[in-house]
């Protein structure tokens, strides 16, 4: 890798001493005079109408402000309800205790309907509607057919409508395969995304424009789709987010969509637009956690191979829950772990039939994986079975059939072009690591060769993620500032919701620059003062971002060249910038100071500041084969989790669990912060033994986990994180061979931990979370309903 001074270093985060220094201003901490507060009134039925409401005594309560209803906002509230939880009315009043005293005061008389809250029932014919007059199963629009493969690309030319993804012919795969493996049946348990803020804002229109305080994931395009909700023009809406409470991609505001969590937006925008007072919306915990749930599924997987192990065809079968919801789009990304992508290296016939289902289980959202680890878990659990098939070592027979370098990306996202080049791999790599250090040849053993109450169990499990596929959407902007006192500053409004971007981007600056990092400053806390970025999900902040920075701070950089080459009377080719000033390369000795380069400042002489700018409409043309924009690379998160753990056969306790972490990211911006990604994987102790999952009274559609005691999230206690950084140049896709990092390690989680629990006790469990009982019952010394053997 080149010599760099700033780039791949751990410098001190941009927003860190904030951060743990309680100085961090998040929504909730924007104070303003006469700040009112809103509460809302929620259903507390899972499907309901309203037949009628009453606000009388609570609009005549002292110190209520307003009353908001179907009838006077009728843009955000509804009258079809449709899960426990979802918006009735909402008070905003002085203070909370007012605001909370009025809801009391609403009369409503709700007509209660018929409800479904399991994704199996929500499938079967006949079952209720959560949206009435909708199917609630609904195929993936986007299915599309690859065909008229070029031999010599490789990539596939034509992609025409279809009920089904694929390529190939499935059933001459089958037929020709020598060993047939299936699987039936995975269940990826419904979850809670666990960040610690919840969502919520702080709205304050001044007269001339509406600021609106809140967290985000992507400041423009929320500000554009709020404006739109509230009747105004995006002139007159400024999006401030100084800082971010954690996210993990569940934080993804459409105020447009009234089926996303995103009502706090309207409801206090509309509210200050028309009071002409600031407004606080924020919700309790209790009002986070009935919504922003994802990842129920299930899934049929079935692979071909022959008898070497050469994966030759593959059926992925996939049913997602979206619940209550209008984010359709997780489920496409299932298809990462076929051999559309993660297992394209052999596969010639593939068929994936993706669906979403709707149900009365609160609204969900895309977070952390954004529908690949429940994809993962099916396919990579069907790869150990194939494996002991086979009769092959489980490392040997993923070595054999993930994708590697080059390999053709066929994912099937609605975007323009039809199949692309993985622009890097190392899955294989990463297995080796992962081996070498758990000493995995002498360590795993059949689970045949295990006696004793605790046995020890080793699995794994490898992975691709999306990087912000090029596309509709995906382009992000930049400009970065050269002053003549030698400092500089990024103007950009990526997010960070604690992955580290803010720091990243200035350091990518400074390397372009040559400057300190020190002297690179940042503006990226509104829409007013920031040119647009992309929305940071599917890990495509570093990739996406990226190339607009680094082109912004080459053309800045450009300019004071230019600049400095008409005094010194030399080119610009001539020159280079240092922490001093501009200089000679070959005569160091010889040069100007930034303030001589800018020349005289004042009212009417010099240069005060040099402007760059650059708009990354993705593909960027260095991921552009010889040019030709159908034929792209495309980055990947990729890698490999191991999972060691101990399970106790006499009560179905998992303890000991150790995650090794291993994943190639071309090349390690910070390395800390690569590190703290990596450490994520945890969260996948949290929905694989500690249980948690969407647990709803049946009968009445109420969460029964409403809270972090009740739903717990994994910490240092309950689990051990190994990070692995593995830095394998190459990858054309970024300025500095950097490929995305953020999401992968939420992705094999579930799969390595079946894996390594079938390991210990011959077990196979299918169906998240791991409880003890599910292996007691696997081991059967227990009924599946938790009665014991006669």
């Amino acid at each position: 890798m080149a010599d760099t001074t700033t780039v791949g270093k751990s410098v001190r985060q941009k927003d860190g001493r904030p951060r743990v220094t309680g100085q961090a201003r998040y929504y909730a901490d924007f104070a303003f005079k006469n700040l009112l507060q809103t509460r809302i009134l929620r259903c507390p039925y899972p499907a309901a109408g309203i037949a009628n409401m009453d606000v009388s005594q609570a609009e005549a309560l002292p110190g209520v402000r307003l009353v908001m209803t179907h009838k006077n906002y009728p843009g955000i509230f509804r009258t079809a309800l449709h899960y426990v939880g979802d918006l009735v009315a909402a008070v905003v009043a002085d203070d909370e205790e007012i605001a909370e005293e009025a809801l009391e005061l609403i009369r409503v008389e709700y007509v209660k309907k018929p409800f479904v809250l399991d994704l199996k029932e929500a499938i079967a014919p006949g079952a209720p509607q959560a949206f009435e007059g909708e199917d609630n199963c609904h195929d993936w629009e986007f299915h599309a057919f690859l065909s008229d493969r070029d031999p010599h690309t490789r990539l596939f030319k034509t992609k025409t409508p279809s009920d089904y993804n694929g390529f190939g012919d499935i059933e001459k795969g089958f037929a020709e395969a020598e060993v047939v493996v299936e699987q039936t049946g995975f269940r990826y348990a419904y979850c809670k995304s666990p960040a610690m803020e919840p969502r919520g804002c702080t709205a304050h229109f001044d007269g001339v424009k509406l600021q609106m305080y809140t967290h985000s994931q992507g400041l423009h395009d929320e500000k554009y789709c709020l404006a739109q909700a509230l009747g105004v023009g995006s002139d007159k809406v400024n999006l401030v987010s100084p800082f971010t409470g954690s996210s993990f991609g569940g934080k993804n505001a459409d105020v447009l969509n009234p089926n996303m969590p995103s009502h706090y937006l309207a409801i206090a925008g509309m509210a200050s637009l028309a009071l002409h007072l600031p407004v606080h919306c924020g919700y309790s915990r209790e009002e986070e956690m009935l919504c922003g749930w994802s990842r129920g599924t299930i899934t049929d997987v079935k692979i071909g191979f022959t008898k070497e192990g050469v994966l030759t065809a593959m059926d992925f079968s996939h049913w997602q829950e979206v619940g209550a919801s209008g984010d359709k789009y997780p489920p496409k990304n299932a298809m990462l772990a076929t051999g559309a992508v993660l297992y394209s290296r052999n596969c010639e016939h593939l068929r994936g039939k993706i669906r979403y289902v709707y149900t009365n289980r609160f609204a969900s959202v895309g977070w952390q994986g954004y529908g690949a680890p429940e994809g993962i878990f099916a396919v990579e659990t069907t790869m150990d079975i194939a494996a002991e098939r086979l009769g092959i070592d489980p490392l040997t027979l993923r070595k054999m059939n993930c994708m590697r370098t080059g390999d053709i990306d066929a994912g099937w996202d609605p975007l323009t072009y039809k199949s692309a080049y993985i622009s890097s791999s190392g899955i294989e790599e990463c297995l080796d690591v992962g081996a070498r250090h758990l000493d995995w040849k002498n360590n795993w053993r059949h689970p045949r060769h295990k006696t004793g109450r605790i046995r020890h169990g080793m699995g794994v499990a490898i992975f691709a993620m999306g990087a912000g596929r090029p596309g509709p959407g995906n382009s992000s902007e930049a400009m970065v500032k050269i002053f003549p006192d030698g400092t500089a500053a990024l103007v950009c409004a990526i997010a960070d919701i604690g992955q580290g971007q803010h720091t990243v981007q200035c350091q990518i600056v400074a390397e372009v620059l040559g400057l300190p990092y020190s002297k690179v400053g940042l503006v990226c806390h509104d829409t007013d003062s920031t040119p647009f970025a992309t929305l940071v999900s599917n890990s495509c902040g570093t990739w996406i971002q990226g190339w607009a920075t680094f082109e912004a701070a080459m053309d800045a950089k450009r300019q004071l060249l230019r600049l400095a080459a008409d005094k010194l009377g030399t080119t610009p080719e001539e020159l280079e910038i240092g922490e001093g000033g501009i200089r000679c390369i070959a005569a160091p000795d010889k040069g100007l100071t930034f303030k001589e380069a800018f020349g005289p400042i004042g009212h009417y002489g010099g240069r005060h500041e040099i402007i760059g700018a650059y708009v990354n409409d993705s593909p960027h043309p260095n991921c552009l084969r010889d040019g030709r924009k159908d034929e792209l690379y495309i980055p990947k998160e990729k890698g490999a989790q191991f999972i060691s753990l101990d399970v106790d056969t006499e009560t179905g306790m998992v303890s000991n669990v150790r995650v090794t972490m291993v994943q190639n990211v071309g090349r390690a911006l910070h390395p800390k912060i690569v590190e703290g990604q990596l450490l994520t994987a945890r969260h996948g102790v949290e929905h694989a033994v500690l249980g948690d999952e969407c647990i709803v009274d049946p009968r009445h559609g109420w969460l029964l986990n409403p809270n972090f005691i009740d739903y717990k999230h994994a910490t240092s206690m309950d689990c051990v994180v190994e990070p692995f950084v593995l830095e394998i140049p190459g990858d054309r896709s970024h300025p500095f061979g950097a490929t995305a990092c953020g999401e992968g390690a939420a992705c094999p989680t579930l799969a390595a931990f079946s894996n390594a629990i079938y390991n210990a006790t011959g077990v196979r469990l299918i169906e998240t979370p791991f409880t003890p009982a599910r292996i007691l019952a696997g081991l059967g010394k227990i009924q599946a309903k938790g009665r014991k053997n006669a």
